[in-house]
């Protein structure tokens, strides 16, 4: 059965009745902290799966870096927008350290967030040093590199598809109002869900138009609108990186991966996030399948994120899975501490639960 793998640990009800005889190497009888490292190694080696994969990549491969230092967005109300920098600057030192990609402009900002900071930037031809306060919440989408606005993807069926739109053109208008830039096009057609808007675009030299009605997404409280494309690729290159960063970079995005399974987890779970979106074994080998054909590194890092996402999903507190078990034992040692007397569900009871864990 496609289930996933199983295994059988002696003296660990899981469904069925189980015979417990106290044998020193059954499950019950070992102490709490050893029955929850076994209950998260499982996690742990795809989690250390997902991370040797990202880390084999950056060392055989290098890191991609965006070769560009221009800024595309800044977010209102951010610190950078209250510093003064604007959209089309060019940065040039930040923290007096010079900056030639987009890679050396967050690495050097994230290690200074909570100073003021000194920041050079070419702006009209011109030199000009900005102090720049980075303090409170730091989000990477404050400020954002320049990404022209061009259709770099288009989903089949949607919107945007069906109006003839094509990867390559670029977006000159978005209902009247003119874009220079991708995050212009974004913000546009994400201000308006389920509204009819004009799109004007330029196609090898020639000028063409629709009008095309926005779907809508739904972003936690928000609604968005949606059309249908996908952003540019960024100008990148690849740089040779060693033992250390590759082991630093592969762990933030292990993390990165990771937090992104557990929001998605959270919006199917408050209702926020279609079922839909959700993948099964076909689907999931025909994506792997999409994958190689894209490339070896692109199926390593498929690889890495089914590894990741496995990781996520076993640690989620259902009974059957792994978290389920890891929440059983922590319960149990709580009403310890709490009645100081030795406590633990019956044999019965985990049943029901595991029962219960697998139906869902």
């Amino acid at each position: 059965v496609p289930l996933g793998g199983y295994v059988k640990v002696a003296g660990m009800a899981d469904v069925g009745v189980e015979e417990i005889k106290g044998e020193p190497w059954e499950f019950m009888s070992k102490p709490v902290w050893v029955r929850m490292c076994v209950m998260a190694a499982g996690p742990f080696m795809n989690f250390l799966l997902g991370f040797l994969i990202l880390f084999g990549i950056l060392i055989f491969a290098g890191e991609m870096i965006i070769r560009t230092t221009q800024i595309g967005r800044v977010a209102p109300k951010s610190v950078f927008d209250a510093a003064g920098l604007r959209p089309g600057d060019r940065l040039v030192t930040v923290n007096g350290k010079k900056v030639t990609n987009w890679e050396e402009v967050d690495t050097a900002i994230d290690r200074a967030w909570g100073k003021i900071i000194p920041v050079k930037i070419l702006r009209e031809e011109r030199i000009q040093t900005l102090n720049v306060a980075l303090t409170g919440e730091h989000k990477a989408s404050d400020l954002l590199y320049f990404l022209p606005p061009e259709v770099g993807s288009i989903l089949q069926g949607q919107p945007a598809d069906n109006a003839g739109l094509q990867k390559g053109d670029r977006i000159l208008t978005i209902d009247g109002q003119t874009v220079s830039q991708w995050w212009d096009v974004s913000e546009r057609i994400h201000a308006l869900p389920d509204k009819v808007i004009r799109v004007e675009w330029l196609r090898a030299g020639k000028p063409m138009s629709a009008d095309i009605r926005t779907t809508v997404h739904k972003e936690g409280r928000k609604s968005e609108g949606r059309i249908g494309i996908g952003s540019p690729t960024p100008p990148t290159e690849r740089m040779p990186v060693g033992i250390w960063t590759a082991a630093v970079r592969g762990a933030q995005e292990t993390w990165h991966l990771a937090g992104l399974i557990f929001d998605l987890v959270g919006r199917l779970v408050s209702g926020r996030e279609s079922g839909q979106s959700l993948a099964g074994p076909l689907t999931i080998a025909q994506m792997a399948g999409k994958s190689a054909r894209q490339g070896l590194e692109t199926l390593l890092s498929f690889m890495a994120l089914l590894s990741v996402n496995l990781a996520v999903l076993n640690l989620l507190p259902i009974p059957m899975l792994d978290g389920g078990h890891l929440a059983v034992i922590t319960i149990e040692s709580v009403v310890c501490l709490m009645v100081r007397r030795p406590f633990t569900f019956t044999i019965r009871q985990k049943e029901i639960l595991q029962q219960f864990g697998l139906v869902v």
